[in-house]
């Protein structure tokens, strides 16, 4: 469930991560990496829409042992991190919570990440493909 939580649900970012495109190339501009419309592969199941400063996420365990959650906001690039507000979600807890997450390997349509929804906390992972 942390991994929910996180992306998508992000706080503090470690130092030295080098996004990497297919390639082996550092990509240069984020945005063109985050932006579009992407599904999320198992463990968790469901849709994000990243675009022009704003997102909307749904998700939820792939295996259906719990209910789908949603969320959306604004966000902002700032290096390699994306720096999300949650301004609507299924969860009134969540609204105003800040979180970090950033792309770290790039092949293809599909993307691996990393979530930090507090400080000090160990980050989450996933994976979506873009559609």
């Amino acid at each position: 469930m942390r991994l929910l939580k996180a992306f998508v649900g992000f706080a503090l970012v470690a130092g030295g991560v080098t996004i990497m495109a297919a390639a082996d190339r550092p990509v240069q501009d984020l945005s063109g990496w985050i932006e579009g419309t992407f599904e999320y592969v198992p463990p968790l199941r469901g849709q994000s829409f990243v675009g022009e400063g704003r997102f909307v996420f749904l998700y939820g365990p792939a295996d259906g042992s719990g209910p789908m959650v949603g969320e959306a906001g604004t966000y902002e690039v700032i290096s390699d991190t994306v720096v999300s507000t949650v301004t609507y979600a299924t969860d009134p807890e969540r609204v105003g919570h800040v979180f970090k997450w950033m792309p770290v390997a790039v092949s293809g349509d599909t993307v691996d990440y990393v979530v930090w929804n507090q400080p000090g906390e160990s980050p989450g992972t996933g994976r979506s493909i873009r559609r």
